[in-house]
């Protein structure tokens, strides 16, 4: 398993809200996964440390799905005490993409709209969907993915950890050999269209050089939001 990532603050914002974990668990069984904070005064980045943390120290005895959605439950209850903790930390979030691979299995959880991709034999699968407006009315059929693309209220999220509504998505699917997950935060597949994704994966270049490849493509969009990208390939 070849596991790479890529974080970058991005050309207009001064600091990284972003935080994503790579944790070894067992021979053959990785978690990993991609959080984006919001709130002032670096809440935001406090908010998806803690995400990543509680998942980084998460005693998963099983590697079971269910437990992914524990620890993700966890981060959420954890995020609400810090806030109420700390006044200058009310009303942070965090959006929180996780995937548990083992045993030729993918268990994922999701909350927000950072998002888990498949690439297998080169097409480009969306598994998770966003929890925004247009997400939703994505999800209903009642807008294209190009029209969700550009919705103005695409960056208003439904649900994210440390509201009153986390409710995490989870799944699970096979993977084999010569798949490639991909997490990334929305800095990267707002800025980068999917086709374009999809090209960058399919190159012939190594698993390090397409990840440095996508965050120039980003950059190159304008780099407006925080960019953070982790690759699995099977």
């Amino acid at each position: 398993m070849e596991i790479e990532s890529v974080t970058h603050p991005g050309l207009v914002r001064t600091n990284n809200e972003d935080a994503f974990l790579v944790r070894y668990l067992a021979p053959g069984e990785y978690l990993i996964a991609v959080a984006d904070g919001m709130g002032g005064h670096a809440a935001g980045e406090q908010a998806s440390l803690i995400a990543t943390d509680t998942l980084g120290s998460f005693d998963f005895h099983r590697c079971h799905p269910q437990d992914l959605v524990r620890a993700v439950l966890d981060a959420d209850r954890r995020i609400i005490e810090a806030s109420r903790k700390d006044p200058r930390l009310l009303g942070m979030g965090t959006t929180l993409t996780a995937v548990l691979i083992s045993a030729g299995n993918a268990g994922w959880a999701h909350v927000g709209d950072s998002r888990l991709y498949l690439f297998r034999e080169a097409r480009l699968h969306q598994i998770t969907g966003d929890h925004t407006i247009p997400g939703m009315l994505l999800e209903r059929g009642e807008i294209s993915p190009e029209e969700a693309r550009v919705h103005p209220l695409r960056h208003i999220l439904l649900k994210c950890l440390g509201s009153s509504v986390a409710d995490p998505d989870s799944g699970t699917f096979p993977v084999a050999a010569g798949d490639l997950l991909l997490l990334t935060s929305d800095g990267l597949h707002d800025a980068v269209h999917e086709r374009v994704i999809a090209g960058i994966l399919a190159s012939g270049s190594t698993l390090k050089e397409k990840m440095n490849s996508l965050l120039d493509a980003a950059l190159f969009e304008g780099g407006r939001d925080n960019i953070t990208a982790v690759a699995v390939r099977t």
